[in-house]
């Protein structure tokens, strides 16, 4: 049986002999010994990934599931911390921007930015924000109001979401627009019509019955 390291050892070793003042056996014997370093590489790279599977395959599968479910712990306790420090900002910023005090506002939105991209740079993505559409990916709707913004849009944002190296780990909870109050009430007021409509339809049927029963009954009182 043919020995392919052995006879892969034998063709490194083996260096052609180039024709004096031949350019091309020159070139020849270059490419030579470029692919003879080029099959050496892949040879010991192949050994070393087979040297990885027989570390694998020795390892104890539980006790490989066991380390992988508390590197996952781990990493919903840090993603928890994290938004739980989030939230402390979120209840600052809007403790601010209540309190009147202009400068006071300015400096925690100035720490609300700051804090995003640092939540950025850790694989955080902050998500919510008003005048978004509906989104039920990201948005959890607590609520609807009336509001300027366009209907089925983010009217307030109650708690940030927030997405981790791709994936949503919280939804945002928000507040829906119904839309402006005036067209709340042109809904309304079509509704009213519509209503009122049906109504006239129904006296009208009522009516018309009831003039064809007066007209039987005289009928009936000619013939009597």
């Amino acid at each position: 049986m043919l020995d392919f390291k052995q006879e892969l050892q034998k063709l490194l070793k083996r260096e052609p002999r180039p024709l004096p003042g031949d350019e091309l056996a020159e070139a020849a014997l270059a490419g030579q010994r470029a692919l003879a370093q080029l099959s050496k590489k892949q040879s010991e790279l192949s050994m070393q990934i087979e040297e990885i599977y027989d570390v694998v395959g020795s390892m104890d599968t539980a006790a490989l599931q066991d380390a992988m479910r508390s590197e996952q712990r781990r990493a919903d306790a840090l993603a928890g911390a994290v938004m739980g420090l989030c939230d402390i900002l979120e209840d600052f910023c809007a403790y601010a921007q209540n309190s009147g005090d202009a400068e006071l506002d300015r400096q925690a939105q100035m720490m609300r930015g700051n804090s995003g991209s640092l939540l950025e740079r850790c694989g955080f993505a902050r998500l919510g924000e008003v005048g978004q559409p509906l989104d039920p990916e990201i948005h959890a709707a607590q609520a609807a109001a009336v509001s300027p913004i366009p209907r089925e849009h983010v009217a307030q944002v109650l708690q940030s979401g927030y997405r981790y190296h791709g994936a949503v780990v919280r939804k945002a909870a928000v507040v829906l627009s119904e839309g402006p109050e005036e067209e709340e009430h042109e809904q309304y007021g079509q509704h009213e019509q519509h209503e009122q409509h049906e109504q006239h339809e129904q006296y009208e049927r009522h009516g018309q019955h009831e003039q064809y029963e007066q007209h039987e009954r005289h009928g009936q009182d000619r013939w009597n």
